[in-house]
């Protein structure tokens, strides 16, 4: 489970290091007013340097071992790295996104493993692969219009990208796992989740995907959605295994708070 239950050996062993660097990214971030634009970029690499300790890519130099492989949704409201503490420690990420977080890539009209995904899990060879959807999820919403009836004026790149997440929100409205008679941001927040064990199942159903490989379904909640702290990532699937009782008998006690599900 993403060694969660040996996580204090590693925090302690690395304290020292993420605390300074904590530090040192955070202090100019509340004295400095960051520009918009190409300074602005400048800027904040030139904090983010500034901050790393000097042994920061040491162990990185001749090559990658992710230990974990993460899709999630292109949203700028989604940190993508911040939610696993990913900036603190070089390689521990592989990290494609995607609007609506998909695993899933059509090619040539057959529904596959999208490639990036699988490059983190089968090239990189991480032991982890981890789906993470969002709440008030834009292409969620895009492919619920479309679901709905309404038609989209979008260019063909997203059409496509789409296309996938448009047949699970159907299916999702017609199963009993989604509240319709809601207002719609919950259903958008319902869907998404479902979104989300879509592409976990389709991952462990998938010959490309090596059996010995973990896969975990989280939810990130910026929202206050799931009832508790916001920013927090959800755990709502463990391998297929989606009932909330049974998840919170595979994570340690202290973290049971952080297995929740919004669907019925």
């Amino acid at each position: 489970m993403l060694g969660v239950g040996d996580v204090s050996g590693v925090v302690d062993a690395k304290t020292t290091q993420r605390a300074s660097m904590n530090t040192a990214l955070q202090s100019p971030v509340n004295k400095y007013s960051f520009s918009n634009g190409l300074t602005g970029l400048l800027q904040r690499n030139q904090v983010w340097t500034n901050a790393l300790p000097d042994d920061y890519f040491s162990d990185v130099q001749n090559g990658q071992a992710p230990s974990v492989t993460t899709v999630c949704c292109s949203d700028s409201r989604v940190s993508q790295e911040g939610m696993f503490l990913g900036a603190l420690e070089a390689g521990f990420l592989f990290k494609p996104s995607n609007i609506g977080n998909k695993a899933i890539s059509i090619v040539e009209g057959e529904r596959v493993v999208d490639g990036d995904f699988l490059y983190g899990l089968e090239k990189a060879d991480s032991e982890n692969g981890v789906v993470v959807g969002h709440t008030d999820c834009g292409a969620i919403t895009a492919a619920y219009e479309i679901a709905t009836g309404n038609q989209l004026n979008e260019s063909a790149g997203i059409r496509q990208e789409l296309e996938v997440l448009v047949d699970i929100v159907d299916d999702g409205l017609k199963s009993d796992l989604v509240d319709t008679e809601t207002k719609d941001l919950e259903v958008i927040n319902q869907l998404a989740e479902y979104n989300v064990h879509r592409q976990v199942q389709f991952l462990l159903d998938s010959d490309a995907v090596s059996e010995e490989r973990n896969l975990y379904g989280f939810v990130y909640d910026f929202q206050g959605a799931y009832g508790g702290m916001r920013g927090r990532t959800y755990l709502v699937n463990i391998d297929g295994e989606t009932d909330p009782c049974q998840l919170k008998q595979q994570v340690p006690n202290r973290y049971e708070e952080f297995v929740q599900s919004i669907l019925h």
